[in-house]
């Protein structure tokens, strides 16, 4: 490792679409061919494209560092003095946002509720993300919204979801989407929270857009 002239790689990348095709096709042409048989293989289900499972499986865990930059030799760099914070997956974005939230956020942006809490974390232009937290032996209203659609990540915890009339559990690092008008839930029937990342996409984003069905704790509609 040099101990002088040399910087870190911050992870940003600019880089044209067709470059990019260039340097995997030079460097790594199975992931390459892996990827588009993934793509050209792949199924569209209510606006969602689902990668072709069989393809996708053969792909290598490499990181782009491994597999492009250390091989490409068309690359420059810029300076850039700033404090750089490695954030490679969901739980350490978790982390570092509890650790430094302060408490006029927390009390402004956590809601709390009978089967749990919930945690507005950013909102956009039609969208919302939130951080769900849903307690031992709880569950989430059956319930459907009629202006947004939802994509939840599973951070901890197996959670039961229900879809319209499909029921499942789910792992950490699974998602699940739901579709606008679909009817849901989250049950956790274990004795471990569930935390769950929560993407709302729509029209309209507010919690009076939703409709119960069925509730445990006596809030149906």
């Amino acid at each position: 490792i040099i101990k002088k002239n040399g910087y870190m790689n911050s992870g940003m990348f600019f880089i044209r679409k067709d470059a990019i095709i260039r340097n995997f096709k030079k460097h790594q042409y199975k992931i390459f061919k892996n990827c588009c048989d993934a793509v050209n293989k792949s199924k569209m289900s209510k606006n969602v494209y689902y990668l072709n499972k069989s393809s996708f499986k053969k792909l290598q865990e490499i990181s782009f560092d491994y597999a492009i930059l250390e091989k490409s030799k068309n690359i420059n760099g810029i300076k850039l003095n700033i404090p750089l914070i490695d954030l490679g997956n969901w739980k350490e974005i978790w982390s570092f946002f509890k650790k430094h939230k302060t408490k006029s956020n927390i009390k402004k942006n956590t809601f709390n509720r009978p089967w749990g809490k919930y945690i507005n974390l950013y909102m956009g232009k039609g969208f919302l993300l939130k951080e769900l937290v849903v307690n031992p032996k709880s569950s989430i209203s059956l319930q459907k919204h009629t202006h947004r659609s939802e994509r939840w990540t599973i951070i901890s915890g197996r959670p039961k979801i229900t879809i319209n009339k499909n029921k499942f559990f789910k792992k950490p690092n699974e998602t699940a989407f739901i579709p606008k008008g679909a009817v849901h839930r989250i049950e956790n029937p274990f004795n471990k929270p569930v935390i769950i990342v929560e993407v709302q996409i729509g029209s309209i984003i507010k919690e009076t857009d939703i409709v119960r069905y069925k509730d445990i704790y006596g809030r149906v509609n």
